[in-house]
């Protein structure tokens, strides 16, 4: 009878999937570390997504629990997307007159980049958030032929 042990055999799995999907994971970590706006150190995670393409555009949907609309920071280049959000949580609760003080820190981030297909009109993006689901348009640039004929002279 052999041992089993799981975290052995979930390094080699993830051994295994950086080694099909080497590009994927040097993108996209599952962490990233960051500095906060307020100075802080903060760890980014990867909002789950999905990506759509239409014959005119291209629809990302990021699922980002807990943030506001004024959080997120995109940033659009005609092959690539960045999308960035943080939020800082803080509560305090003191009574002198029971002799407690109590204070809590929390800080929540996401980050996603992304490479485009193809070019896109970073121009006419467009973007929109509904309860924790942020959803965001980026029009496709015409094609331009590949390949220039160049004459010799």
């Amino acid at each position: 009878m052999s041992w089993f042990d799981i975290m052995e055999d979930m390094r080699k799995m993830q051994e295994e999937i950086e080694r099909a999907f080497p590009e994927f994971w040097r993108r996209t970590p599952l962490l990233i570390p960051g500095e906060s706006k307020e100075g802080g150190v903060i760890k980014y995670r990867r909002p789950l997504t999905d990506l759509k393409e239409t014959e005119n555009e291209y629809i990302m949907e990021l699922e980002m629990p807990g943030i506001t609309k004024d959080d997120i920071d995109i940033k659009v280049t005609e092959d690539s997307i960045e999308i960035k959000a943080e939020k800082k949580f803080e509560s305090k609760e003191e009574d002198p007159k029971k002799g407690y003080f109590f204070q809590e820190r929390r800080y929540q981030g996401f980050y996603r980049s992304f490479p485009l297909p193809s070019g896109i009109k970073p121009e006419e993006t467009e973007a929109k958030f509904d309860n924790g689901i942020l959803e965001i348009s980026m029009k496709k640039a015409e094609e331009k032929d590949k390949a220039l004929k160049v004459n010799v002279k």
